[in-house]
């Protein structure tokens, strides 16, 4: 082979490694957010990123070369290797951000554990072969060195998609919402991975080589070299088990809260429910009296004591029977509250695979698509125009859920959901949003149709995504 034809190979082998570094940890972060909603204009704002990328790929072996002159830029090649490094790992979180429909709450955690997958693929399997094991091997097989990598990190990433991934596939915090204590533990963290990755790549690529030039071959400068190839994967395994806990003592939390809330539902359910038990029970001991009384009553006080029977007899029917429990507390206290107000609820949840749904999902969804539309009739004086309908079916593991209102006037869409008016905006455009969310987590997606005189949330779920 030609000296041109190394050069050349050794050129491309060099922007391989590059491009092979900004690239995966892009990808390893892309491993946790697959299932976030995308923004609007996705692809555009995917391709608008990617060329920075590009671009710091190609900033590196070039800024390698002009920094090794002396006196050319002021900097060392390993400050300029550092700095261009944590670029690197600030884009891929920029990237995630600007193309996903996620806080920075939560790109941030999912973000540092692509990063720590990165850095435990890189430490635990290239530095190994190819610095520990076989150090001239990319120099004397520049090709075979390349496709080796891209197979060796397909195969891992695959690895980390199927069975890391789904054990970090809820949000740390709920959607909308940041925790910005977890944003600086998540930099403290960063920080500390990063500098352990910069004094291993300092010993490797530096003070090892050096001294075994100086003095030759030396186990215990073997024995160096391997612990510090291999350190920043260690530090990355601790920075995963601890993002773990704090994902399992979140879990434990928001199921702590859920459960308060269940308890706190029933209780509300069933002294309401008493409650209206005992007007019932008072008002059919008076029952025989009214129907008696009936016949000699003028034809509008005997209209108001047939609806005065009818309200008190309507109550029964409040009590949700949807086989969920959770459900039926939620549903039994909306129609309590819509008998109270003079809103006609209509609820048909039965028959569908609820124990499929996470409570907590279950409930946001409901519960926000319920609210929504009460709040909405609540306005209207007509009695006929203050009904709310929400009806499910399912259909193999496709759940189908639809929350009808009525509507009147018009409505701005963007992005598929109503632009609420701003003092709206708190609950109504941030509820639709957070069903949104869920939905897409479970493989489906929400529906909003506004065409007058009916307004329709429709939601899928995918049960077997749960």
């Amino acid at each position: 082979m030609s000296d041109l034809s190394v050069l050349n190979l050794d050129t491309v082998c060099t922007f391989f490694s590059s491009f092979r570094f900004v690239f995966t940890v892009l990808i390893a972060g892309w491993i946790f957010v697959r299932d976030i909603p995308k923004r609007r204009w996705y692809w555009w704002r995917l391709a608008a990123c990617v060329m920075p990328g590009v671009a710091l790929s190609m900033i590196h072996p070039i800024g390698l070369v002009y920094t090794s002159a002396d006196g050319w830029t002021g900097i060392s090649p390993f400050l300029f290797a550092r700095l261009w490094i944590f670029l690197t790992f600030l884009w891929a979180l920029l990237t995630i951000v600007c193309c996903r429909d996620i806080s920075w709450t939560n790109a941030m955690s999912r973000w540092l554990l692509g990063v720590c997958v990165e850095r435990f693929v890189t430490a635990f399997v290239h530095n190994w072969l190819f610095v520990v094991l076989l150090p001239q091997f990319s120099d004397q097989h520049p090709l075979a060195y390349m496709a080796i990598c891209v197979v060796i990190y397909a195969l891992f990433f695959a690895l980390a998609s199927r069975f890391v991934a789904p054990v970090f596939n809820r949000d740390i915090v709920p959607s909308g919402q940041e925790d910005w204590r977890l944003c600086v533990l998540y930099v403290v963290n960063y920080t500390i991975l990063s500098a352990i990755s910069g004094i291993s790549m300092s010993v490797n690529e530096r003070h090892v080589p050096n001294l075994l030039a100086r003095i030759g071959s030396d186990e215990g400068l073997a024995v160096i070299q391997r612990f510090s190839a291999t350190t920043a994967g260690v530090i990355a395994i601790v920075i995963l088990v601890f993002q773990y806990t704090i994902y399992h003592i979140t879990e434990l939390q928001q199921e702590s809260a859920m459960l308060n809330l269940l308890a706190e539902q029933k209780t509300k359910q069933y002294r309401t429910l008493s409650e209206n038990i005992d007007f019932i029970n008072h008002k059919t001991h008076d029952l025989k009296h009214q129907v008696a009384a009936l016949e000699f009553a003028g034809d509008e006080r005997r209209t108001q004591m047939v609806r005065e029977v009818q309200q008190a007899l309507n109550l029964y029917d409040s009590i949700a029977n949807t086989g969920s429990e959770a459900l039926d507390a939620l549903v039994t206290e909306r129609n309590f509250f819509c008998t109270q107000h003079d809103v006609r609820l209509s609820c048909m949840l039965g028959g569908c695979d609820w124990d499929a749904v996470d409570v907590v999902d279950l409930y946001t969804i409901i519960g926000n698509a319920l609210d929504n539309a009460i709040d909405y009739v609540m306005r209207f004086d007509d009695a006929d125009k203050r009904v709310v309908s929400a009806s499910a079916r399912q259909r193999g593991d496709l759940i189908v859920i639809s929350v009808d209102n009525h509507f009147e006037g018009t409505v701005e869409m963007r992005d598929g959901l109503p632009v609420t008016t701003k003092a709206d905006a708190a609950s109504h455009g941030l509820g639709l949003k957070s069903i949104r969310h869920i939905a897409r987590r479970y493989g489906g997606d929400i529906l909003v149709a506004a065409e007058p005189p009916v307004f329709t949330v429709q939601i899928s779920l995918v049960a077997s995504r749960s």
